[in-house]
């Protein structure tokens, strides 16, 4: 049925006019105004529009959602008789809003029928486009985090770090973000001693090891730190700096944080997207 509105004329001059009435804010977002919907959506008198805009904010709130950052009452000056102006009552209104508006409204409207299905389809194509951004994100931060690591490795060979001893080198990071050794934190997080933990890390725990792994790296270059033991006291105090930062600034400590999907499905599903936007060849002739 949703197929059916979708292809229906009532579907694309929905589509074509909240497309040319929606406004954009100075931060991107996108939004419309009542009065600019309430005619379109069949309601030609805004007091009974006004009902509909209120089931849409009762929805909001009883799913624990700010209704304040979706719906603002605002005013607007209207044409009266003999030229007059008044001023009446308006609402912004957000994408998520609306798309509750044309779901309360009657939609025994055509109007309103296709306005649920314009903002279906959008709402989707809206959740794929910032799934598609937070997967771009953590790949790249995934990949810099393994940058990072060589870096911070070499640094520590310089130093005077052995290569049998790069592990005990980067547990110090490990003793020091989590006050655990890397094995208690993956037994913690319900990881196996194999596993890779930023395989499965967001980006706020990549991040953290990220800023630590440069930081350190920057410091025992910087200072000319000489040493095994002096490059793996220093590798645990920039460690620990890095987590008295977080919990000072009020932020979620490291072992908190939860696991993500593993990086390869992200990378694999990433990797789908981009082979099918890529132009279909031709067999030669």
């Amino acid at each position: 049925m949703a197929q059916d509105i979708i292809g229906s004329p009532e579907y694309g001059q929905t589509m074509q006019k909240l497309e040319e009435i929606k406004r954009i804010s100075p931060q991107g977002t996108e939004y419309w105004r009542a009065r600019d919907i309430n005619l379109m959506l069949g309601y030609p008198a805004f007091d009974k529009f006004e009902p509909v805009i209120e089931r849409a904010r009762e929805s909001l709130v009883a799913n624990n959602i700010d209704d304040s950052h979706h719906i603002a009452r605002t005013s607007k000056l209207m044409g009266g008789g003999k030229g007059s102006q008044r001023e009446g009552v308006d609402y912004f209104l957000t994408r998520a809003a609306c798309y509750l508006i044309a779901m309360n409204g009657d939609s025994s409207k055509p109007q309103i029928a296709a306005a649920q299905a314009y903002f279906a389809v959008q709402t989707r194509r809206m959740e794929e486009s910032d799934m598609q951004r937070k997967d771009e994100k953590r790949l790249e931060l995934r990949d810099k985090v393994s940058g990072s690591m060589k870096r911070v490795s070499g640094v520590a060979q310089e130093a005077g770090v052995a290569s049998s001893r790069q592990g005990i080198f980067h547990d110090q990071r490990y003793l020091g973000l989590y006050e655990a050794p890397s094995s208690a934190v993956k037994a913690s997080k319900g990881l196996s001693r194999g596993d890779n933990l930023f395989d499965r890390a967001g980006p706020l725990e990549l991040s953290a090891h990220d800023f630590q792994m440069n930081l350190a790296a920057d410091i025992i270059s910087k200072d000319k730190v000489r040493g095994e033991r002096a490059a793996i006291e220093t590798n645990l105090q920039v460690a620990k700096r890095v987590r008295k930062t977080i919990k000072d600034s009020g932020g979620t400590l490291s072992e908190a944080l939860p696991l993500e999907e593993h990086i390869g499905e992200v990378r694999k599903r990433m990797t789908g997207k981009r082979t099918k936007s890529l132009p279909k060849s031709r067999p030669s002739k």
